[in-house]
């Protein structure tokens, strides 16, 4: 599994912010499904420095590993 941190523009709907529409993206490697929020939040406070000023926002998904 894999948490995908997505940075998109709040002029961005949270349904279309997607790996295609986001600013940027930030991939980690998760045991379980639970553990995304958790590594999502850690990379975004870490390393992302998204602040509402900027009118950007952070999406956190779980995907399946292709492969």
């Amino acid at each position: 599994m894999l948490a995908v941190i997505l940075v998109c523009m709040f002029s961005t709907a949270p349904a279309d912010c997607t790996r295609a529409t986001a600013l940027d993206v930030v991939t980690r490697p998760v045991a379980m499904p639970t553990e995304c929020g958790m590594a999502g939040q850690v990379v975004a406070a870490d390393s992302l420095g998204v602040d509402r000023a900027e009118r950007r926002y952070i999406k956190i998904v779980c995907e399946k590993r292709h492969g």
